[in-house]
């Protein structure tokens, strides 16, 4: 009974797991489709200026659209990932409680995340992708500024700007900052509400269920990957303890108390850990199944 119903808790563990990983990749064609958008509508405004007829003013009317089309982009990033984030919570709860009710865990009810801790970090997510619009509308109206001054064409300018996927490589030209930063804001900020969902999940679980556990998990996605997450990949650690990830203690994977160089574009995840004590049959359960001429072991 024992072993079947760490199978059962094992497998479901690998289903959430793959379910988790596409958190990453939705996130990254999301920021790709929308910063598409913007790009095309810059070059479009770019293309439609005659050399011939330039002035001061045509500039400064190319760059308030920049700054209109940038802001558009802001409200639909924005949009994208706060939601995406609700979604990630429920994701992070699930991944905690599938497992457990598998292995014939009790699951109790569970109201869900302070949606106050939700709404702070959805609120923090959308600072962080406001100062990323802003400060990529300056360099993008500089740059072209400079490129009018030096006399460059209007196919150089618009080269220039780039592409969202230019020969399988993302994110050319002008739009490569800005692309990587807002990729590496929706990623992470997805993915630490995931983790952040999971604690309070087990936290809340401990209570009725103390043998509970919490296991760090490495995703193999980076091309170069911390060694520092790899070492700490199968830790298990009590609910309320915290991991050790290269000399830091973080509660679970992105926690925002770790240092960015430990937590920014990590993909690890946090998992359930149960003992094969919890997995025994209870005393009550036990004596039903003698009652009814049965035996179990918890081998």
């Amino acid at each position: 009974m024992s072993s079947d119903a760490k199978q059962q808790f094992g497998e479901k563990v690998r289903e959430l797991i793959r379910e988790a990983r596409q958190l990453a990749p939705a996130a990254r064609r999301n920021v790709i489709e929308l910063l598409e958008e913007a790009r095309k509508r810059i070059a479009g405004e770019v293309s439609a200026i005659d050399p011939a007829s330039f002035q001061a003013a045509t500039l400064r009317s190319l760059a308030q659209s920049i700054d209109r089309t940038l802001d558009q982009f802001r409200r639909e990033l924005t949009q994208t990932v706060t939601s995406a984030q609700s979604g990630a919570f429920q994701l992070g709860a699930q991944q905690i409680d599938a497992p457990l009710a598998a292995a014939g865990l009790p699951t109790p009810a569970f109201g869900g995340v302070d949606r106050t801790t939700l709404a702070i970090a959805q609120g923090y997510t959308a600072d962080l992708i406001s100062g990323l619009t802003q400060d990529a509308a300056g360099k993008l109206n500089a740059a072209i500024q400079r490129a009018f001054l030096g006399g460059q064409t209007m196919g150089q300018i618009i080269d220039q700007i780039g592409r969202a996927i230019n020969n399988g490589k993302e994110f050319s030209g002008l739009f490569s900052p800005i692309g990587e930063r807002a990729t590496t804001i929706a990623t992470n900020e997805i993915l630490r509400v995931h983790s952040m969902a999971g604690q309070a999940r087990l936290e809340d679980l401990q209570r009725q269920t103390p043998g509970i556990r919490k296991s760090w998990k490495h995703i193999p996605v980076a091309r170069m990957p911390r060694p520092s997450h790899l070492v700490a990949d199968g830790q298990v650690r009590k609910v309320d303890e915290p991991f050790n990830v290269g000399g830091e203690d973080l509660m679970f994977p992105r926690d925002p108390n770790g240092s960015p160089e430990n937590t920014i574009n990590c993909h690890c995840l946090l998992v359930p850990e149960v003992t094969d004590e919890l997995l025994k049959p209870t005393d009550a359960q036990s004596r039903l199944l003698k009652d009814l001429g049965l035996s179990v072991s918890a081998a």
